[in-house]
């Protein structure tokens, strides 16, 4: 019964056309004879009208006018109208003409089609109006909130229409906001747009305002930003949400295109990153992919989004039980036919990794286990030295022996000009994946370098928010340290993408765009909580931590670097060499970090690594 309803919708617009074709000729005749001279054309308009209207019928068919659904329209509908109108109008004159033998009244032919075309848009504006009136929105029973909405671009014009087709809409819409003086004043399906950004402030304290939707997909983070800074510190503050843009909904795998609340990676000025999807599945599909640290926060989105490439086996390998337990049961949920296979161990266990290799040959290795806490190994230097260095010479090490595709080590802006015993150590492993690159002729070794992960564990943002929750005070370290912020899923996509470019030796940068005052953005996240800063929550300057930077970068010379065939990607040409003796200094580090002093450690440390400098050098005056 159900399969039935849309077949005699069809039928009944089928029976409208017919209706609005028959109508048109007899008004064509109509208009050329009027009233008394259409008294004798009846019997030559009435003989000609079923064979004119199957005429257009079978041209409607062919133009597929009934392959969509009657109540959109668009553009390129209109065309098809067009043609099939104009393809029935000529195909009947000529018939017409030739079986009459030219004696049909030309003016009927011409008027016949124009008619035509109106009486099809009248059908079609029809059933769309009355679609409209038997689905209007009915009162919402509980309180509708206040909206505004800020753009009143394509995004913002959809979303209005949205809101006015839903039935029980909660929503009642206040007005727009948008920068362009050209739509100030100017309505839109009935919503005027009430000033810019500038006059948010008057427009509330005129206006009850319960939601702030944000209907804007480029340069996002700059005006929540200055939302939130108009909002100041009223105690009545609108609720800011935001409405995704088509690009973000494609790319979000619930499918879901619902408003969602303003969150901290809204704070950055990142645009969602366009991916070679085939050459990606290329390198993943069908394949065996290791992932060390797949625990850790971007070990972990690399396992989740890896499975949208189809891998045959993903194995993770992580030392921290608790991680591993929760990282394998999402997967399997996931998995989508890929075996998955937990390894509870680490990368410096020597035995294990290699009968990880023995045991399932993996084609793609990701390294993203290691320390990254920078004040920790300070005073761990064995700790970092291990992981860092020794795990990844031992896990590379492995990946070329058994003659793995590609091996990549995720590192850092740390490692750039290094302060810190974890940057150096990154700044080494590095310099161990270059080394492998020239030894192995079979496998691939890249490295990726990028800045902070949003929402990482340890992070700022993290940090900040759980000081929020208790009420404060958010500490802040200095007034003017500054880091490169991206989401992980971000870094995670464009890891993908290069590993994918790769052809061996690289050290891929990815673009990290403006660095971010870490002071604005804890004041941000303040503000975003509904509470202000220094008021409701105060902010304590700490120091700097032994190790830390008042700013980092992501290349020490900008002439050393190169683009590549992806706009966020660039490809570093290192100045610095590899030591020819390399082996033998990893093989002391390995003896010495045993039992020698920290001092001795970071002496071995920056005989490889020159441009590690004393963490004091960079601690402000």
């Amino acid at each position: 019964m159900e399969q039935a309803v849309p077949k005699l919708r069809r039928l009944f617009v089928v029976f409208l056309d017919v209706s609005a074709v028959s109508l048109s000729l007899i008004l064509a005749f109509l208009f050329r004879f009027g009233l008394h001279g259409m008294a004798l054309e009846w019997p030559l308009c009435r003989g000609v009208l079923p064979f004119i209207a199957a005429i257009y019928l079978a041209s409607f068919y062919l133009f597929s006018l009934y392959g969509g659904v009657f109540y959109f329209s668009s553009f390129e509908d209109s065309i098809r109208i067009v043609k099939a109108v104009a393809a029935g109008g000529l195909v009947s004159a000529a018939a017409v003409l030739f079986f009459r033998q030219g004696q049909f009244p030309r003016a009927v032919l011409l008027l016949h089609p124009i008619l035509t075309l109106f009486g099809l848009g009248a059908v079609r504006l029809s059933i769309r109006a009355a679609k409209i009136h038997f689905n209007r929105p009915r009162p919402y029973p509980g309180k509708a909130s206040s909206v505004l909405i800020v753009g009143a671009g394509e995004l913002g014009e959809s979303l209005l229409r949205q809101i006015k087709k839903a039935k029980d809409s909660r929503y009642h819409l206040v007005g727009f906001i948008d920068d362009d003086p050209a739509k100030l004043g100017r309505h839109i399906h009935g919503v005027k747009v009430l000033g810019d950004r500038k006059r948010l402030p008057q427009i509330l304290e005129r206006q009850h305002v319960d939601e702030i939707i944000i209907a804007v997909a480029s340069r996002r983070a700059e005006l929540v930003r200055a939302i939130i800074e108009s909002l100041g510190e009223r105690e009545q503050r609108p609720e800011l949400k935001i409405a995704p843009s088509l690009p973000e909904v494609l790319q979000n795998h619930s499918k879901s295109t619902a408003l969602r609340r303003v969150k901290p990676s809204d704070l950055l000025n990142r645009d969602v990153v366009r991916l070679d999807l085939p050459r990606i599945l290329d390198q993943v599909s069908g394949k065996t992919v290791l992932v060390s640290g797949a625990g850790g926060t971007i070990g972990s989105e690399l396992c989740r989004q890896i499975l949208r490439f189809n891998p045959a086996k993903l194995i993770l390998l992580e030392n921290h039980a608790t991680a591993l337990f929760y990282a394998e049961a999402e997967l399997r949920r996931k998995a989508h036919g890929a075996q998955i296979i937990p390894a509870l161990g680490d990368v410096r266990d020597q035995a294990l990794v290699e009968n990880i290799f023995q045991q399932y040959k993996p084609h793609l290795v990701l390294h993203a286990a290691a320390h990254k806490h920078v004040h920790q190994l300070e005073t761990n230097v064995y700790e970092g030295i291990s992981n860092n260095i020794l795990g990844t010479h031992y896990l590379a090490q492995a990946a070329a022996r058994h003659q793995a595709e590609t091996f990549l080590l995720i590192s850092t802006d740390k490692a750039v000009r290094p302060a810190s015993v974890m940057g150096v150590t990154k700044r080494v492993a590095e310099i161990i994946v270059r080394h492998f690159a020239k030894k192995s002729a079979q496998t691939r070794f890249i490295a990726v370098r990028f800045g902070n992960v949003l929402g990482s564990s340890g992070s700022a943002f993290r940090i900040f928010r759980e000081q929020i929750e208790n009420g404060g005070p958010v500490t802040v370290s200095h007034p003017d340290v500054q880091r490169y912020f991206m989401t992980v899923e971000e870094a995670v996509q464009l890891i993908l993408q290069a590993v994918s470019m790769a052809k061996g030796g690289e050290i891929f940068v990815l673009k990290m765009g403006t660095p971010v005052r870490i002071l604005d953005m804890a004041k941000d996240l303040i503000r975003l909580s509904g509470l202000a800063p220094d008021k409701d929550i105060h902010i304590v300057f700490t120091g700097l931590k032994q190790g830390e930077k008042l700013e980092e970068e992501l290349i020490e010379n900008p002439s050393t670097c190169d683009t590549s065939e992806h706009p966020s990607i660039m490809i570093l040409r290192p100045e610095d060499g590899i030591p020819p003796d390399l082996e033998k200094h990893i093989m002391d580090l390995e003896i010495l970090s045993r039992a020698a002093s920290q001092a001795r450690l970071i002496q071995e440390l920056r005989r490889l690594a020159p441009t590690f400098t004393p963490a004091s050098a960079h601690l402000p005056g």
